[in-house]
């Protein structure tokens, strides 16, 4: 099923490119990109980590939005635990995330991805793509990929699948749903 969306999903994209997931349990992709306070974040900020949850998440998309303070919430819980949260923008302008990272008051890293390569090697596809590393001698891994939960109206979620599996992590347990789809507006990757 889901190479059958990814296949659809490439028309969308220049060239018929399509990102496409990295293999869970894989090395982490790096990144070195620019916050709302101008300060250049890599994965190399994080060395007092047990992980990080990185969020795909833009301004202009409506689902996106909905997660917002999904997104805070999760920071403020794992955050503490050892599980930050870093938002990676694939299509905002910095003065837009600027603002709104203001107006709403996020408590988590909030990166521009200007040139889009670090959203196209994740394989974010949608906003609110999400994806958990955990830090296993000193590197990071790939331990999820998917959905933060199972419905973006808060009211009738049934399945958290990023704080069930970081929850499995903390215990040193197999993650037993490592990869779902995520929903929301698809990510236009410019040529």
């Amino acid at each position: 099923m889901k190479i059958l969306v990814l296949f659809l999903l490439s028309f969308i994209f220049s060239g018929g490119e399509t990102p496409v997931d990295p293999p869970i349990n894989s090395k982490a992709i790096d990144f070195s990109l620019k916050n709302t306070d101008g300060k250049t974040v890599s994965l190399d900020s994080f060395e007092d980590s047990k992980g990080v949850i990185l969020v795909f998440l833009t301004n202009n998309c409506p689902i996106a939005k909905m997660y917002q303070n999904r997104v805070k919430e999760l920071q403020s819980k794992y955050g503490k635990m050892g599980f930050p949260v870093v938002a990676i923008d694939p299509t905002d302008s910095m003065s837009a995330m600027k603002s709104v990272a203001s107006e709403k008051g996020f408590n988590f890293e909030y990166l521009q991805d200007a040139d889009q390569k670090v959203s196209f090697a994740y394989g974010a596809v949608v906003n609110t793509h999400t994806v958990i590393l955990v830090k296993k001698r000193g590197s990071y891994k790939i331990a999820y990929i998917g959905a933060i939960d199972d419905n973006r109206d808060e009211t009738k979620i049934t399945t958290k699948y990023v704080e069930t599996a970081i929850g499995s992590i903390l215990v040193k347990e197999e993650i037993k749903v490592n990869s779902t789809i995520a929903k929301g507006c698809v990510i236009t990757y410019r040529k």
